[in-house]
């Protein structure tokens, strides 16, 4: 009897060391599974349930290639040192250097969603808010490109009704000096895109006086994504897919107003207090639909920060448009060194949004090589991220940081 009780127990361990075993052995396979499966998604090759259904299905071959920074003491020493100084910072969201087509640094901060405690993640997808104007601009350079628009087109050969209309061109509405403006904000009632431009065209402002004056209005970007659609035959929206999404791969890219609900999306934070340096999560930012179609050309897109990079490298390497349109979009328009969407650096190019709760910032070389993106869903005036990205970025156009 007492040899079959320890037989009975001795089964009875082997089973539950087997068990054990086994289970051990699927955690590990699924925390591997897991982190393959963010490794692809963040670099364009999204699990196929997650595959949006109106992009395309076939993968197109991506010539450029990031290699994954060194291993060392000093690059060790390096990611610790840009994690304080963003962490001192209070940075809430995604941050990325790339230096020679090298990813350098890759680190996400803070909550996408705090209700839910989901937090944010290297491919987060967040609103890039103006920066989406470079791209805009890029849309119609490559019309320019295509001789079906010239920069010295009139503003009346689409929108005759426009006071001063046959004086402003093309290039004066993509380097903002144009002399239109408009307060109002939008239409609170939902519109398309059609209507959208409509209401610009019958409620802003036109004046002699500042015309070939700087002056940052992005009504000049919403007459300009309603010329692309009127050029094309096609949506704003559809256009932009087009040249960007579907070409480039962009799993992680959309327009804010059919963001789907996963885990990469983010919810942006208002701040309580002007001078509040730190970060919480107290006011979630509840943007109407209404308010996203009005962004249209302007401010509603969202992207990770690598799409991002991605997007502004190809552009700057000719990928998009040549090499010699790129140069004639960057040319500073004004002394504000704005032209074409973007801030023309002596060592690159810059654009900033702030919207909705978030904040961007990118700035990349004119080789489209290196490049810092700051992305963030928890905007604060006190706490810019502004001057963070350009601090790191110049320490790598310096050599600071390799």
């Amino acid at each position: 009897m007492k040899w079959g009780r320890r037989w009975a127990y001795g089964l009875l361990l082997l089973v539950i060391i087997v068990i054990g075993g086994a289970l051990a052995i699927k955690q590990h396979l699924d925390a591997q599974n897991a982190r393959q499966a963010e490794i692809n998604r963040s670099e364009g090759n999204r699990p196929s349930s997650q595959k949006n259904a109106s992009r395309s299905k076939n993968k197109p071959k991506e010539t450029v290639k990031f290699q994954a920074k060194g291993s060392g003491d000093h690059a060790d020493a390096q990611t610790n040192d840009i994690t304080m100084y963003l962490k001192k910072n209070h940075f809430v969201g995604s941050a990325l250097i790339i230096k020679n087509d090298r990813f350098l640094y890759r680190r996400a901060f803070g909550y996408a969603n705090y209700a839910d405690r989901i937090k944010n993640r290297t491919n987060s997808e967040f609103q890039i808010l103006s920066i989406q104007k470079s791209l805009t601009a890029a849309c119609i350079m490559k019309l320019v490109q295509e001789r079906k628009l010239s920069l010295k087109t009139p503003l009346a050969h689409f929108y005759p009704t426009i006071s001063n209309a046959t004086h402003i061109r093309i290039r004066n509405m993509l380097d903002m000096d144009s002399g239109l403006s408009m307060k109002e904000v939008g239409s609170a009632r939902l519109l398309n895109e059609k209507q959208v431009v409509a209401f610009a065209v019958k409620h802003l402002s036109s004046k002699k006086s500042e015309f070939d004056k700087w002056q940052y209005q992005p009504v000049n970007y919403v007459l300009l994504s309603g010329i692309i659609s009127r050029l094309t035959g096609e949506t704003y929206k559809k256009y932009f897919e087009q040249t960007f999404i579907k070409p480039m791969n962009l799993k992680g890219t959309g327009f804010v107003q059919d963001q789907p609900l996963t885990l990469y999306k983010t919810t942006g934070y208002r701040y309580q207090k002007a001078n509040q340096f730190s970060q919480n999560y107290r006011r979630p930012f509840n943007e109407t639909q209404a308010s996203m179609n009005n962004e249209l050309g302007t401010g509603q897109v969202y992207m990770t920060a690598f799409e991002l990079f991605k997007a502004e490298h190809r552009l700057l390497q000719g990928k998009v448009i040549s090499l010699a349109n790129v140069r004639i979009l960057h040319t500073p328009g004004s002394s504000s060194t704005y032209g074409g969407g973007v801030y023309n650096q002596t060592n690159g190019i810059r654009s900033h949004g702030i919207g909705y709760g978030y904040e961007s910032s990118i700035l990349e070389s004119r080789d489209g090589k290196n490049g810092v993106v700051l992305l963030s869903n928890n905007y604060r005036p006190a706490a810019s991220i502004q001057n963070l990205s350009v601090q790191l970025f110049n320490r790598v156009m310096n050599g600071k940081l390799n």
